[in-house]
């Protein structure tokens, strides 16, 4: 027998029991879209979440890896530690970003000797001649722009309504601040406006499932950077006081010489691998009761966003998934190898005929490993159709309000947010469920003899 005859009857068998191979397949593939959905959904968070994140540095990610002090002590060689860090940050495979920081007026501004961001303005201010060049939080643009941002216990709407005129009026244009000196806002970074995680709760909605997710997807604070500074010149003002054009700090410093080290890794996988590093990682609990291992020297935070604690939570929620979905997995195998049993159990004489026809015990195991596997597929098919279906819903249902809570957690401008995303692991549960239909097939293997089957038809 080819495999082309297996292939035929096969699916002939799915033809001559249509009622019973689709209510197989939609049993199973119902038992199975709760995970697949699950799965669209977390890896649906994750990507949207960490694509806030990383947009303004194109994916990289930039990470402050400093000194604590605390654990080096007032003898502290800045310098022999700085180049432990380097060292650190080589082995794992990340780039060292030459820095500055300026103190001003304004606050503190980091000059980057790299170009890590990609502006997203489109229709700025063509003519920024003698202007300093910022990519800054938006709370930093706001101050900038002499614009006063909302405590975080006011009117949810008039949060937004804020957040909407400072982008408005500073995205990729020039203000000015009380002292006269212009910037040009080049990038918005992503950073805790009026909420620090993308809980529900932040807009006034509580019992929402998906903040056990949106809960852990921690907003973190951006930096403030300076991507070019404008040439400073002495002019006067409308009352004849002279000041200056352009940008002027009250002091520059080398980051290093502050125990500072600038870096950028490839993805947010590859930061967080260093960033568990032993000589790095303290958790934040572990850090206020000073119980930070003894290995510990070294603080790393990201610069832009929080993408590496986003990161690690997630994983724990993650790991929190893959076990409840395993557990839900065994149950639905359960169901299935017993549905496919029942299957097999019941073609007795259609086993019969096969035998009848001359057909091998190994030839007729084939073709019901060939036609449980058919049922397989389309279980798989149904559970991946309903399992979309059920998080386009999600997405649906929650848009307006995940909208809100983005441009409360981010600053950010208001757009679609759908939680579909792809993670490999719906390839395992595919396996596991065709793998089901081969194990179904060996334990009813005594079905297929036709000893057997001679007592089972008397």
């Amino acid at each position: 027998m080819r495999i082309t005859d297996c292939l035929r009857l096969g699916f002939a068998g799915v033809k001559a029991h249509k009622k019973r191979a689709f209510t197989v397949v939609i049993i199973v593939g119902l038992l199975f879209s709760v995970v697949t959905a699950g799965v669209f959904v977390l890896q649906g968070l994750e990507n949207v979440a960490l694509a806030e994140m990383l947009a303004p540095t194109d994916g990289k990610v930039l990470v402050i890896s400093s000194v604590d002090t605390k654990v080096c002590g007032e003898d502290c060689d800045i310098a022999t530690e700085v180049a432990e860090i380097k060292k650190n940050i080589a082995q794992y495979n990340g780039e060292i970003v030459e820095a500055e920081v300026s103190q001003t007026t304004d606050g503190m501004f980091y000059k980057l000797k790299e170009d890590m961001f990609v502006s997203a303005n489109c229709e700025g201010d063509s003519e920024i001649i003698d202007v300093t060049e910022v990519v800054v939080p938006l709370e930093v643009a706001a101050k900038l722009a002499g614009i006063e941002m909302l405590e975080r216990d006011a009117k949810v709407t008039e949060q937004l309504d804020t957040i909407k005129e400072v982008r408005e009026k500073t995205f990729g244009k020039v203000v000015e601040n009380e002292a006269g000196e212009k910037y040009y806002i080049a990038e918005i970074l992503p950073s805790g406006v009026h909420a620090s995680n993308l809980s529900f709760m932040n807009i006034g909605q509580n019992a929402n499932p998906l903040d056990l997710i949106l809960g852990q997807i921690n907003t973190g604070i951006s930096q403030n950077f300076i991507i070019s500074s404008a040439e400073v010149k002495p002019i006067e003002d409308s009352t004849g006081e002279e000041r200056y054009s352009g940008f002027v700090a009250m002091e520059d410093m080398d980051v290093e010489e502050m125990g500072i080290v600038f870096a950028r890794f490839e993805n947010v996988a590859a930061a967080y691998d260093y960033y568990r590093d032993k000589v790095n990682y303290c958790s934040e609990t572990d850090r206020i009761f000073n119980m930070c291992g003894k290995d510990y020297k070294y603080q790393v935070v990201s610069a832009v966003s929080n993408p590496l604690t986003t990161y690690e939570n997630l994983q724990n929620v993650w790991l929190v998934f893959k076990i409840v979905a395993a557990v839900l997995a065994v149950i639905a195998l359960i169901i299935a190898l017993s549905t496919y049993a029942r299957l097999i159990g019941k073609d007795m004489k259609i086993i019969s005929l096969y035998h009848a026809l001359g057909a091998t015990k190994g030839q007729i195991r084939m073709v019901y490993i060939v036609y449980l596997l058919m049922l397989s597929l389309m279980a798989v098919g149904f559970a991946i159709i309903i399992g979309l279906a059920l998080a386009a819903i999600l997405s649906a249902v929650n848009m307006e309000s995940m909208k809100q809570v983005w441009s409360l957690a981010f600053g950010t401008q208001a757009k679609e947010i759908w939680l579909i995303g792809w993670n490999n692991l719906i390839w395992w549960l595919a396996g596991v469920i065709l793998l089901t239909a081969i194990v179904a097939v060996v334990l009813g293997n005594g079905n297929f003899t036709s000893k057997e089957l001679a007592k089972k038809m008397k």
